[in-house]
């Protein structure tokens, strides 16, 4: 007699094994995962200020440009009369 409502056994699972050439290979991988994330990170923090120092210098050669024009424009003639 056998009961329907019984369960069939289920099989257990062999504990599980460490290998530590496996454990250190996975330890690695996520090592290398975090590093790549930081340095996109890196990397895109770099591209940013490489991007903004060209068009602050730019800024500033547009600046120290229109400021020599005007010396030359007003002040030296100005300068160069007086000496006369």
């Amino acid at each position: 007699m056998t009961n329907p409502q019984k369960r069939p056994l289920q099989s257990v699972p062999p504990p599980k094994q460490s290998n530590p050439a496996v454990d250190e290979l996975v330890a690695l991988r996520r090592e290398m995962s975090e590093f790549r994330k930081d340095f996109a990170k890196f990397n895109t923090g770099l591209t940013q200020k490489i991007a903004l120092s060209i068009i602050a210098s730019f800024f500033l050669v547009l600046i120290v440009s229109f400021f020599l024009s005007l010396f030359i424009a007003v002040l030296l003639p100005t300068f160069l009369s007086a000496t006369r």
